[in-house]
């Protein structure tokens, strides 16, 4: 489950970076790497800790013939987003375009729908991110540094992949209605003569060449 929570979050990444041009190459997903330095402006995305809610099995997607992918539920998430600026007037402006980015949506204004498309083997799926509230941090103002912190809620899909599944496509089955002899009512189905037909999906049946 950890390789779909972070292709989500990547493509949160993208959809604030595809809004926000100016922060391309200045976002940092999860824990930065040791020695990295952030520059501004710049952009943190934090997650805290995932949830997980069952629901209904269902079928998403087919990766192989013999497999299956299952959405079994939900993944719920705290997502923090620290937009971090060296001025105020930068931090204003960077979040008022993330804010824009989740008000924008049509029909649901304030939750930010991404199409995740990165992870092949569990096919596309759809991660929201609804927005919750934010704050302004100036601690370090004197040092030129001001943070915006924006708290999202994240729901991704739980899938998990099945194998040894088998899909039909066609069912054939063989069919010999020769009256039994014995009784001149029953049929029979001893060969020969077996006719092997098709059943299609509406019940009917076609002969089998």
């Amino acid at each position: 489950m950890a390789i779909i929570r972070l292709d989500a979050l990547r493509g949160l990444e993208l959809a604030i970076t595809c809004a926000i041009p100016e922060l391309i190459g200045r976002v940092c997903v999860g824990q930065a790497d040791a020695g990295h330095h952030q520059k501004f402006p710049s952009l943190q995305i934090d997650p805290k800790r995932w949830n997980y809610f069952p629901d209904q099995a269902m079928e998403t997607y087919e990766p192989a013939p013999n497999a299956v992918v299952m959405n079994v539920g939900r993944h719920q998430a705290e997502i923090e987003i620290v937009i971090g600026a060296a001025t105020l007037f930068e931090r204003y402006a960077l979040e008022q375009k993330l804010l824009d980015l989740f008000l924008s949506t049509p029909m649901h204004p304030g939750v930010l729908f991404a199409q995740i498309t990165a992870c092949e083997a569990l096919g596309p799926f759809v991660a929201a991110w609804e927005l919750d509230s934010d704050e302004w941090h100036d601690e370090k103002s004197f040092s030129q540094e001001f943070y915006s912190h924006v708290t999202v809620l994240g729901t991704i899909p739980a899938l998990v992949t099945r194998r040894g599944v088998y899909t039909i496509n066609q069912l054939h089955t063989g069919l010999n209605l020769t009256p039994n002899p014995t009784d001149g009512i029953l049929p029979s189905f001893a060969p020969p003569g077996v006719e092997v037909v098709q059943v299609n999906s509406d019940g009917s049946i076609t002969p089998v060449p």
